[in-house]
This record gives C-alpha cells, sequence and structure tokens, in this order.
C-alpha cells in the first residue's frame, strides 16, 4: 500500500497540483480583499467570508479536475494495469490511492489553515470549519475516484462530480421549497423526489459554513454528526469503487 500512496503524491508534485491551487487559492484570497473593500463597515469579515468561500469551491474543483484526469490516464497508458500486476489487490489500490489524496489535500489545506487562523473571529469556528472542509474534500475526492474508474475517461467524471457536489451543496435549499411552497400537479412529482434525494445526497451544505469563522458554531456536536456522515458515505464511495474495479477485464 504505501508504494501506491507515494506513487499518488509523487504524481501529484510532478503534476504541479500544489503549485496549481495555491496559485488558483492565492487570487482567490486577493480578490476576497479587493471585494472587501467596497464594504462600508467589517470589511474584514467580509473579506474572511469571501476567501474562504472561494477557497472552499477551488479546492474541490482542483481535487475532481487531478483525479479525473490521472485515473484517465493510468487507464490509457496502462499504468493501472502494471500497478495492479503487482503484489496489490485492486481493493488496496483503492484505498491507496484515496489516502494518498488525502495526504495531498492536507498538505494543501495548511496555508489555506493558516491563513484562516490569521484572520480568524472565532476560533472555535475556524477550528470546525478548517475539519469539516477536510472531510468534505475526501467526500469529493471519493466519489471523484469512484467515477474515475467507472467511466475511465476525465470529462465525464469532471462533470458528473461537480454536478454531484453542486446537488450535494444545494440539497438544503431543494429540500426547504418543498416545504415552504403552495402546492401544485409539478410539486406533487418533483416533492418525493428531492425527499428521497436528500437521504441519498450528503449533506454538504451544512458543511464548512462560513459564518462559523465569524460568529462561531451553534453548538460544537455537529462537528461530530458531520464526521460520521461523511464516514459513512466516504466508505460506501471506496466500496462502489472497488466494487467497479473488479469487475474490469485488464
Amino acid at each position: 500500500m504505501k508504494p501506491t500512496v507515494r506513487f499518488v503524491i509523487i504524481t501529484a508534485l510532478r503534476d504541479r497540483l500544489f503549485v496549481s491551487l495555491y496559485g488558483l487559492l492565492a487570487i482567490t484570497f486577493v480578490i476576497a480583499i479587493y471585494l472587501s473593500g467596497g464594504a462600508i463597515a467589517e470589511t474584514d469579515r467580509m473579506a474572511v467570508v469571501y476567501a474562504a468561500g472561494g477557497a472552499r469551491v477551488m479546492l474541490m474543483m482542483g481535487f475532481t479536475v487531478f483525479v479525473a484526469f490521472h485515473l484517465e490516464r493510468l487507464y490509457e497508458t496502462r499504468e493501472l494495469e502494471a500497478l495492479l500486476s503487482r503484489a496489490i489487490s485492486r481493493e488496496t489500490f483503492i484505498v491507496a490511492y484515496w489516502i494518498g489524496m488525502a495526504f495531498n489535500a492536507a498538505l494543501i489545506l495548511l496555508p489555506v489553515a493558516a491563513v484562516i487562523f490569521f484572520f480568524q473571529l472565532s476560533m472555535s469556528g475556524a477550528v470546525l470549519w478548517m475539519g469539516s472542509v477536510l472531510l468534505e474534500s475526501l467526500v469529493v475526492i471519493a466519489f471523484a475516484i469512484f467515477c474515475g474508474v467507472s467511466l475511465e475517461r476525465a470529462i465525464p467524471t469532471i462533470f458528473v462530480t461537480v454536478g454531484f457536489y453542486a446537488l450535494a451543496r444545494l440539497i438544503g435549499f431543494f429540500v426547504g421549497i418543498t416545504h415552504g411552497i403552495v402546492k401544485s400537479d409539478v410539486n406533487q412529482v418533483a416533492d418525493p423526489i428531492m425527499e428521497y434525494l436528500s437521504y441519498l445526497v450528503p449533506r454538504l451544505d451544512l458543511v464548512g459554513q462560513t459564518r462559523w469563522l465569524v460568529y462561531g458554531p451553534d453548538s460544537l456536536n455537529i462537528g461530530g454528526v458531520i464526521a460520521a456522515q461523511l464516514a459513512v458515505y466516504v466508505a460506501l464511495l471506496l466500496a462502489a469503487a472497488m466494487f467497479d474495479l473488479r469487475k474490469k477485464h485488464f
């Protein structure tokens, strides 16, 4: 397992994942500071909220694009076959790949954590925000791995993962609409669908809330609930990726 984890980390360095994301994050922070300068009051709070929200989206998109194109390259160059020809099972490969990407995500989040803690207005909120964003990235990485293994192509993997992420971020909004509007013929069909989706899709709208950075979390117990929910989804996604890779014939 260790060689595969090291392989993923070295590939991220070789493909300049760290440099690219650090550059995008720096641009995001500069834009956030610039936009907050137009606020009449509480410019520091505006800067923190803009920077945190933008960094969160940039990180998820960066991890998705890297995993999608890397897995596609492994299929096209038959490098995946060479990796699986060694004394490593397909299940172990999936876990090792996810661990390697999790390590990359943690390293990339370190500078973000430093900036957030430097400008933080609530220590407990900053800690919970960083921890929940790391967990969110692990879910997105697991879903990207599953799609990359199943679809074997980068573009559809990116589209499906971005769609999943957008739905997971907006599912709370959709569920709120179903309970707050007048029922019509269309709603009679759409409302049950959204209710079922709310049970299947992780509630990423509850993760990494930027208001935590300003006002702090309402309750620290929410951190345990979020961690338990996302851990279940990561396990399910990795199991699905293992099952799909097991069916591949090389």
